[in-house]
């Protein structure tokens, strides 16, 4: 009678213990370190977005405000949080776009052009 109490009772928190882990995991979120944005559609609230291996994803917002917040364009280096219902939930500007840099004029080639 002692033994199936024991068990009882250790069955029991065993399941207690799994149904805690369960909770902790239903919180976990995925990371792409390191996405360029190719697109926004803040009508649909989506965002697609290049991987570093060379994915493309279009996923929603989890909230309209991360939009807003974060003020991302196409071109941007972030990391980007997805939620198990594969929403965003979370935007990080890494960088800006790359801007081409104005061509340079060389000294000598201006003062050439002052000549008569």
């Amino acid at each position: 009678m002692m033994m199936t109490s024991r068990i009882t009772i250790l069955t029991t928190l065993s399941l207690l213990w799994l149904a805690g882990a369960t909770v902790v995991t239903s919180d976990a979120t995925t990371t792409f370190n390191v996405s360029t944005i190719i697109g926004i559609d803040n009508a649909l609230r989506t965002i697609t977005f290049k991987t570093h291996e060379g994915q493309t994803w279009t996923l929603e917002v989890a909230d309209p405000n991360i939009l807003k917040k974060e003020a991302v364009a196409k071109g941007d280096q972030v990391s980007i949080e997805i939620d198990l219902t594969d929403r965003i939930t979370k935007i990080i500007k890494l960088s800006e776009p790359s801007q081409p840099e104005p061509p340079r004029v060389k000294q000598d080639q201006f003062q050439d052009d002052l000549k008569p």
